[in-house]
This record gives C-alpha cells, sequence and structure tokens, in this order.
C-alpha cells in the first residue's frame, strides 16, 4: 500500500542539514560582540562553487557570493540538489540573497525554496529589536515579527574571521544563530581545531580546521587563509567540496539514481516486531547517543536508565472535554502559526465542513484524522511544509500530513502539536512526525497511517514546528535500538 512508503521526515531533516552547510545562517553575537575592524573591509568579490555530496554519492552542487555594496555587502548562495526519496527522484532549488551594512549587520534577506510543485518564499527586514519576516506559500502572505536581543549578523563572515583574526586555536566562540528558512534560532559554537594539509585533486592545500557545533550536531570545515571553504563534513553523510563551476555542476559520474535519503536513514532493531501496529506495550533500549539531549520522559513513555517503556493509550479512560477546549496551560496549542495557519478562512471553512454539527471532540478529531488521511496522497514532498500548502497541492509525506491535521484541530477548538521521532515500518524504524490532540491529555494521532492513538512503535523524541524538528539531526547515523520486550 501507498501507505505504507509515505514515512519521510527524513526529508525535513535533512534539508534542516542543508541550511546548515549551504545557507550560511545569519548571526547575531551576545556580547561582547564581534564585528570585523574597518580596516579589514572586503574590497573585492568573492565567489565560490562547490559539490554536494552524500555518502560519497555526488546529490547537488551549490555557489555563494560575496560583493561589496556601498558601505556594506551583498551576499547571494544558491544551490541545487537531486533528491532520492523512495525511489522517486525530485529537484530542488533554493536561493538566498541578503544585504548587511559595513559592521555585518544584517539588514534585509529574501529566501526561496522551489521544490516540484512546492513553492516557500520568506523575506526579512531588520529594525531595532526586531526581525520583521513576510512569508508566502500557496498564495497566501503571513507577516510575523521576532524579538532580537542582538542585531544579527551573517554567519558567512565567520569563516573570513576566523582566518584573518588569529584566533586562540581550541577555544570555543559562541554565536546565537537565525535560519531564514527554518525560523529557528540556536547557538553555535566556532572552535579552530588546527593547521592541516588537504588534498584537493591532485593538489595538496594548506587549510585551518575549524569546527562548527550545535543542537548536537558537529560540523567540520577546512578553510584556506582568506576563509574560503575547501571542504566540509557533517556526521550524517553530507560533504561539499570545492569545486570548479564547471565541475559542480557536472553529474556525469553520478549515479543514475542517487542514494536513497530514506532508506539510508532508517535504523534496523536487532529483531523485528511481529504485528506492531496491535501492540499495546514496547520496551526499547536505546543507545548511540546523549538520553539526556531529548525528553524522552513525557506521556505515555517512560525512560528508565537507558530502556524506554512506552504504553499504547486507552481512549475510553480518558474524560471528556468540551470543544473549543479553554485550558489555560494548552491555549498556546490553539494558536495560528507562519506554518500552522489554523486561522485562514479557507482552513475554517474545510473545518466546519468536515466537522458539521458533531460536538464531541473524540469523535470531531476522528473525523478530521479520517479526512485528512483520505484526501491527501501520500508521496515523498521536499518542502518546508504549512497547512495551507498542502491544502493546495493536497499530497505529501508526514510532515505535510501533520501540519494539515494540527491546524483543522486547531480550527475546531481542539489543541493539536507536532511529535517528532521515529516509528516502525517494514521491519526497521523510519525518522517520523505525528499529531498529538490534548483531550483532557495529550494522545497521539497519525493521520499517515490512519491510527489513533497511534501504534505504540511511535518513538517520540521531540515536539514543535520545523524550526524545533532540526534537534533530531544529532540522532541520524547515531541511534541503535535494541527491542526489549513487544506485548
Amino acid at each position: 500500500m501507498l501507505v505504507k512508503r509515505s514515512i519521510g521526515v527524513a526529508i525535513v531533516f535533512f534539508w534542516c542539514l542543508m541550511n546548515v552547510l549551504l545557507l550560511k545562517r545569519q548571526l547575531w553575537a551576545p556580547p561582547p560582540a564581534i564585528s570585523l575592524r574597518s580596516s579589514e573591509r572586503i574590497s573585492y568579490a568573492i565567489e565560490e562553487w562547490w559539490g554536494v555530496f552524500y555518502r560519497g554519492e555526488k546529490i547537488g552542487y551549490a555557489s555563494q557570493t560575496i560583493e561589496p555594496r556601498g558601505k556594506g555587502y551583498k551576499l547571494n548562495s544558491f544551490s541545487v540538489l537531486r533528491l532520492n526519496l523512495l525511489g522517486t527522484t525530485q529537484s530542488v532549488t533554493t536561493r538566498l540573497e541578503s544585504e548587511a551594512n559595513e559592521e555585518w549587520i544584517l539588514e534585509t534577506f529574501s529566501f526561496d525554496l522551489a521544490s516540484n510543485e512546492v513553492s516557500f518564499k520568506a523575506r526579512g527586514v531588520v529594525a531595532p529589536g526586531k526581525l520583521h519576516l513576510e512569508i508566502e506559500s500557496a498564495g497566501h502572505r503571513s507577516k510575523t515579527a521576532l524579538a532580537l536581543k542582538h542585531a544579527p549578523h551573517l554567519l558567512a563572515t565567520l569563516k573570513p574571521y576566523a582566518a584573518t583574526q588569529q584566533l586562540e586555536p581550541g577555544k570555543p566562540h559562541f554565536f546565537s544563530t537565525f535560519d531564514p528558512a527554518t525560523l529557528s534560532q540556536q547557538i553555535t559554537t566556532v572552535t579552530i581545531e588546527g593547521r592541516e594539509h588537504l588534498r584537493i585533486g591532485s593538489r595538496a592545500e594548506p587549510a585551518i580546521r575549524l569546527r562548527q557545533q550545535f543542537k548536537g550536531i558537529s560540523v567540520i570545515s577546512w578553510i584556506d587563509g582568506s576563509g574560503r571553504t575547501l571542504r566540509e563534513e557533517s556526521p550524517a553523510g553530507l560533504s561539499l567540496l570545492r569545486q570548479s563551476p564547471e565541475e559542480a555542476k557536472d553529474f556525469a559520474k553520478s549515479r543514475a539514481v542517487p542514494l536513497d535519503l530514506i532508506t539510508q536513514s532508517s535504523i534496523e532493531p536487532d529483531r523485528p516486531i511481529s504485528n506492531a501496529a496491535l501492540r499495546q506495550f514496547l520496551k526499547l533500549k536505546l543507545s548511540g547517543f546523549d538520553l539526556t539531549s531529548f525528553p524522552l520522559q513525557s506521556g505515555r513513555q517512560k525512560l528508565i536508565g537507558d530502556q524506554l517503556e512506552i504504553h499504547r493509550e486507552r481512549i475510553e479512560s480518558i474524560p471528556s472535554v468540551s470543544t473549543p477546549v479553554r485550558d489555560a496551560g494548552v491555549r498556546s496549542y490553539l494558536q495560528a502559526t507562519p506554518f500552522v495557519q489554523s486561522d485562514h478562512p479557507r482552513i475554517r471553512t474545510l473545518t466546519r465542513e468536515i466537522v458539521g454539527a458533531e460536538k464531541d471532540p473524540h469523535k470531531v478529531v476522528v473525523r478530521l484524522k479520517d479526512w485528512v488521511h483520505r484526501e491527501i496522497a501520500k508521496e515523498p514532498t521536499v518542502s518546508l511544509p504549512n497547512a495551507l500548502e498542502v491544502l493546495q497541492i493536497r499530497k505529501g509525506d508526514c510532515n505535510e500530513h501533520t501540519v494539515l491535521f494540527n491546524a483543522l484541530a486547531r480550527a475546531a477548538g481542539i489543541p493539536a502539536k507536532t511529535a517528532v521521532g521515529v516509528a516502525y515500518l517494514r521491519g526497521a524504524f523510519y525518522y517520523h512526525a505525528w499529531s498529538e490532540v490534548w483531550l483532557g491529555s495529550w494522545i497521539s494521532l497519525d493521520s499517515v497511517l490512519n491510527q489513533f492513538p497511534a501504534d505504540v512503535t511511535h518513538v517520540k523524541f521531540l515536539e514543535g514546528e520545523i524550526d524545533r524538528q532540526i534537534d533530531i539531526l544529532q540522532l541520524i547515523g547515531k541511534l541503535k535500538i535494541q527491542v526489549i520486550e513487544a506485548m
């Protein structure tokens, strides 16, 4: 069945990682602020090109330019990727244009992502203490503002800064970073680890080895004396290699069909779980990562040492609630966001059509789940999922299903949020996203697999929209799962 091939949140995780390596995210630094001295102003254009590789196989290319503009700078980034998602090869194009003043403080940015039928645009303008955002998707524009404690700088300046300012080797330098693609903020640590020779083609070039760390992920870069990237590697198998524009764009030596990202990122346990959808209890041993980095102890999950127990919720034992839910503790999960547009007229109208006169919140949730499961085609999709986009194209993977369900549930007055983790299917655990709804307590719901509650193989590591989902990157390539007991 097509639904059996639909678990695709690994796509989003891969995209988040691409943000790190390709988009050169915006940054602002906590005091003392880092800035380049005026005497070190770049007076000429810098252009870089890279081939993009996944586990040694070429999957795309990227470029970046920095040009002087008046007293400031203009920066452009561009990437083209060929991604294999469960046997379907999709092309993804990203563009990031930004302007900064002479102190490298961000003034404006414009980000675009295009993939098949999906497009996403984000525009930003910095004002004192705020970043004003305009997001466009599915023909709908929304505006919001993010509070800024410090003026945002451009991460593209970090490597030239590290190369030219003779930062003390081995000493970490901390920065607060903002990603325009996912609207996420995090702390990034930059450390110079030493100098070495790096072979690029037939030549061995002197290089500075630099490490960037954020949210448990460690990315290693080799840069030349001007801060230009020679090579960059991540633990998930993604890498950049400096090439000429002609070499970077050349796919002649690439696979006809790239490596399947979803299959490559799956986790095979030590033994299979039979009749997984019918199990009421599951005990797993988790290893390969820092268990304290994730809130594993929550709701139906109980962590004891390195073993996780998961009990399937019993819906019949949950006390009834009335809608709209007015509990102050869950009020934030009723609010619209740039990606969950629950207040949009199209979402509200559709919700009324699906729910009708039904008042029982349990039955309302089932009606919404059934509609999303029935009406949204199960296809791997590269996107920054938002409810209106999904409603327009009527297809997507787990993130698309989840974000649309959440918007409909919130419009119906039922708090809903996204859970992110792994789920078991056909002998392996795959990275996945599903919903949780508040019916007096949080209950899992999977509109892709048509489960309410979700089966016990849904292992939750975190919750939140795409700005939080980047945290899951620290698991990819590391997570190991041992099945202790399944009942």
